[in-house]
């Protein structure tokens, strides 16, 4: 998530609970928040899907859009905005916490999938007709991504006809910066026919605060055999993919790695992959 996106979200989670009555209130409860930074044009903002909470009565998940002009200085820029809210009859809360787990409910809630999610484009393992199909959102240098996917990609590569497995870059730059390079060489590997490259990038070791792109790249060079220029790194095909998987993350709610969808819903467990293959 970008420095402004979450300045954003901080705006909005800084009330904890508002008075709620209709979809207007939430509506009128996001305008309110965000109007508060006088840096912000509000274009629009809107409802844009109301999610059920499995096992929690009386509450529903708001995801509301917001469509922004975001002043600094001379530069303006146009932002698409996304947040979560919990509405009940009389409340709006930022934040909602399963009392007895621990565990913030957010991580279960379950969006519409984007039409064109099983896109061949991202189609890593296994085929189109598979009975079975995941949707990955990983981050290479993310630690537990790198213990976790390697396995993962292995299975599925392993049983083609079972399961197929549908890869989507998140990235996670403000934590290990060198990340955001080695998604681009992955997809400059994926666009020249280049076999492989995504498992060697998962047990590269470099510095994830590495920011110096040329110095990545040697390493890249030296470790996997792969030459990219910094050029390739930023041609108008790369940055497109990268935006594109960036903004089905976001529609997805998905904000950290490995995020895991099993034939359509989010596997909090990250297994159900181990149950298709053995059947």
């Amino acid at each position: 998530m970008s420095l402004m996106l979450r300045l954003l979200t901080i705006l909005i989670v800084g009330s904890s609970l508002a008075i709620a009555g209709s979809d207007t209130d939430v509506v009128n409860f996001v305008k309110k928040k965000l109007s508060q930074n006088k840096g912000l044009k509000i274009r629009s903002v809107n409802v844009a899907e109301k999610l059920p909470i499995p096992g929690i009565k009386g509450w529903s998940a708001y995801v509301v859009e917001a469509d922004l002009e975001l002043k600094r200085g001379k530069e303006t820029r146009r932002v698409d905005f996304e947040t979560i809210l919990f509405v009940s009859k009389q409340l709006i809360a930022t934040e909602l916490i399963d009392r007895k787990t621990g565990r913030n409910i957010r991580s279960i809630l379950q969006p519409k999938l984007p039409e064109d999610i099983y896109d061949e484009s991202h189609l890593l393992y296994g085929t189109p007709d598979a009975p079975h199909k995941l949707i990955l959102f990983s981050d290479p240098l993310c630690p537990f991504c790198r213990m976790y996917v390697p396995e993962l990609l292995k299975a599925v590569r392993e049983n083609p006809g079972k399961v197929a497995l549908y890869y989507y870059h998140l990235p996670l730059s403000a934590i290990h910066p060198a990340s955001d390079v080695l998604v681009r060489v992955m997809e400059v590997a994926r666009l020249r026919g280049e076999k492989g490259i995504v498992e060697k990038l998962y047990a590269i070791d470099i510095d994830p605060q590495l920011k110096d792109e040329k110095k990545i790249l040697a390493i890249v060079k030296e470790k996997t055999g792969l030459e990219v220029t910094p050029e390739e790194l930023h041609d108008k095909k790369i940055e497109k993919i990268i935006l594109h998987d960036r903004t089905t993350a976001r529609k997805m709610l998905v904000t950290g790695t490995p995020t895991v969808f099993a034939d359509g819903k989010k596997d909090v467990t990250r297994e159900k992959y181990k149950t298709f293959i053995k059947k």
